[in-house]
């Protein structure tokens, strides 16, 4: 027969340890309990034996056997015997007096077991310990007390524990068994999530009690995997979504190219024109590829194990040095503020080609005459990447969207582009726990990268190209230098 399944869960199991060590516990303490009692009742009632025989001796050493045998008679009338039995020899062994219970006649102690004297349980006999002196003359005095009391007040003390055993067993498999029953729901609820996800409710989430304990927090723990699983699923679905639609394009512009040569005559010039325009296709859909697989890979959080110390301030000033004359050759101005003494843990290509990308974005989609300013500077929070531009900048409704991949905004799909930068530098950002926002520069973009991890030692300076000294300030416009 298969046990119930509520005996089998750990819970129960580990009420069940903790019911048989709580026993064994009850069980030594009841043994020590009762030895150390019984051995302490029984050490009195010997006490008593001898310091009463000692009196009685006394008497007898006083005024011989007539005194003693008067002090006995004056206990006896007096009831002030106790539970002690007298009996007195002569010196030929013959008996000269006896209480309740004729005494035997033997030195030092001993047990006996008499009838009963009324005080014990119905069909048990009396228990007596007996102890016997010597007297001058010949005569023997030997005394007797009911040890009774003694083995009542073990058993007392025994069913006393083991009344707190049996209730300490019945509460702890009681308490088990709800236990188990309540946990066995929490894992019910647990699996019946995981079996609805199988079958194809990803939306589907762990229910939290609030109880703020183990199974909470599993739960808790469980249900963020499952939105991470479910942002990485729906990252997959949309990335498939934006290959079948924004590869399209150029795979068929490829295909025709490649079918009209094929069918169409031509001279040679207009195979090799053709060719061209073949491999710059081809060119651009490997682009796209490689930068999908870059993020893929960025995101899969490999990169981490390469982090080093990064100095910011050193990187984004070479940046700054290096696109400068890239802007002022496409027409627009450029400026920087870079704090010194910025340093991060972090990945320095990946970190060099985030800002890359976001300073070629802004370069890319300014107009002629724009002005371009980068900052860094360090907060309170941590070191915060900053650039802005006068262009044109984004719609509101449109900032949430610019980080998705193959995601455009309409006036830029006329420029040459896949969509994936922005996306490369929002997963670049959150390898490295970095937080990017988009504002409005009063006309134009301001993008901020702020990072959690703070950098050492204080700015005092801040290096500057193109003859601009100013505090770089997230709210303050762009100025274009006077030609």
């Amino acid at each position: 027969m298969r046990t119930p399944r509520v005996f089998r869960t750990a819970s129960f199991k580990l009420a069940a340890l903790y019911a048989v060590s709580f026993g064994a516990s009850v069980i030594a303490l009841a043994g020590v309990v009762y030895f150390t009692a019984t051995a302490a009742l029984d050490q009195e009632t010997r006490a008593r034996v001898r310091s009463e025989s000692a009196i009685l001796r006394a008497e007898y050493q006083l005024g011989g056997l007539p005194r003693m045998m008067g002090a006995i008679h004056d206990r006896q009338r007096a009831h002030n015997t106790g539970d002690l039995d007298y009996s007195v020899y002569g010196p030929e062994r013959q008996l000269l007096f006896s209480g309740d219970t004729r005494l035997p006649l033997a030195p030092g102690w001993s047990e006996l077991a008499g009838p009963p004297d009324g005080d014990e349980p119905p069909g048990e006999m009396e228990h007596l310990i007996v102890f016997g002196t010597v007297l001058p003359k010949g005569y023997s005095l030997v005394l007797g007390a009911d040890i009774g009391r003694v083995a009542q007040l073990g058993s007392a003390i025994l069913a006393t524990f083991g009344w707190v055993l049996l209730l300490t067993i019945t509460l702890a498999i009681g308490g088990g068994i709800a236990l188990s029953f309540a946990f066995l729901g929490r894992i019910d609820s647990i699996t019946r999530t995981a079996e609805a996800i199988i079958g194809g409710d990803i939306h589907r989430r762990i229910p939290l009690r609030g109880a703020a304990d183990d199974i909470d927090r599993l739960a808790a723990t469980l249900n963020r995997m499952l939105d991470r699983i479910g942002s990485l699923m729906e990252a997959l679905r949309q990335v498939s979504n934006d290959i079948a639609h924004d590869l399209r394009t150029p795979l068929g512009r490829l295909r025709q190219t490649l079918d009209e040569v094929r069918r169409g005559p031509g001279t040679r010039a207009d195979y090799e024109a053709a060719v061209d325009r073949a491999v710059g296709e081809t060119d651009a859909i490997l682009d796209t590829f490689a930068a999908l697989l870059r993020i893929a890979q960025i995101e899969s959080g490999t990169r981490q194990g390469g982090f080093r110390v990064v100095d910011l301030s050193e990187l984004a000033d070479g940046l700054s040095q290096t696109y400068a004359p890239v802007t002022e050759d496409a027409g627009k101005h450029f400026q920087s503020q870079i704090a010194p003494g910025i340093a991060i843990d972090g990945d320095r290509e990946l970190l060099a080609q985030m800002f890359a990308n976001v300073i070629e974005n802004a370069i890319h989609h300014t107009p002629d005459g724009a002005a371009i300013r980068v900052a860094l500077r360090r907060t309170a929070a941590g070191p915060v990447f900053e650039i802005f531009d006068n262009g044109p900048g984004i719609p509101d409704v449109e900032r949430g969207r610019v980080f998705e991949r193959f995601y455009r905004l309409e006036r830029s799909r006329t420029t040459a582009g896949s969509g994936l930068g922005l996306s490369l530098v929002a997963a670049i950002a959150d390898l490295h726990d970095a937080k990017i926002s988009l504002s409005d520069n009063h006309p134009g973009l301001t993008l901020a990268i702020a990072f959690s991890g703070y950098s050492a030692g204080e700015t005092t300076d801040s290096k500057t190209s193109s003859g601009f000294n100013a505090t770089p300030r997230a709210d303050q416009p762009v100025t274009v230098p006077a030609e």
